[in-house]
């Protein structure tokens, strides 16, 4: 409807020089207008996936589990921590604890998800925008849907077996180059508010 609106405001109105000054600064308030309610629908609208409505934070998945009368986001949550210690992901300074020098603080929050069999999943993620930009690539590959098909189709031509598999939390056996460290929230249990060297 903005769009029809503006075409017919920039068709059908005579204007002079100062006239299409304002239109075009109307244009761009109204056009961030749009983009400020889409961007605020995008993260207080409900996300629902599979029927089931999806937490956006760890505040409200604990909420839903109560609502619910179930564990499963805490479940979820604790496999999440407990993956985390097993790798030993995280070097323990101490509660309140100076961090040490030259290291950057990196935020860490949940982030939820429904699997396709209904299992709730939670990823502990960092925000790695607060870092500086390494200077080597960054770039990681995902195979194609066209790759896979063209193997499969080889595969069964030539009377071969085909064979897959997955590497769980495979971003957790990787080594950071970075040096970073983050303050445990509530998540972490009795870890809460000690400084964790990752």
């Amino acid at each position: 409807r903005s769009q029809f609106m503006r075409k017919k405001t920039i068709y059908w109105t005579p204007m002079d020089g100062n006239a299409f000054g304002i239109m075009l600064r109307t244009r761009h308030k109204m056009n961030r207008m749009l983009w400020n309610v889409r961007a605020a629908s995008k993260t207080t609208a409900p996300r629902y996936k599979f029927g089931v409505r999806v937490p956006r934070n760890r505040q409200e998945a604990m909420e839903f589990d109560k609502r619910n009368g179930n564990q499963l986001w805490h479940e979820a949550t604790n496999l999440e921590i407990d993956q985390l210690h097993d790798y030993e992901m995280f070097r323990d300074i101490g509660k309140n604890a100076r961090p040490p020098k030259d290291y950057q603080r990196i935020r860490l929050h949940l982030v939820y998800d429904v699997k396709h069999d209904l299992r709730r999943k939670a990823r502990m993620v960092a925000g790695g925008h607060v870092t500086e930009v390494p200077k080597d690539s960054t770039y990681s590959s995902v195979v194609s849907l066209r790759s896979m098909r063209i193997v499969m189709f080889l595969t069964k031509l030539n009377g071969m077996n085909l064979c897959a598999g997955d590497v769980g939390n495979a971003y957790l056996t990787a080594y950071t180059s970075e040096q970073v460290y983050t303050i445990a929230g509530p998540e972490f249990g009795e870890l809460a508010g000690h400084t964790l060297v990752i």
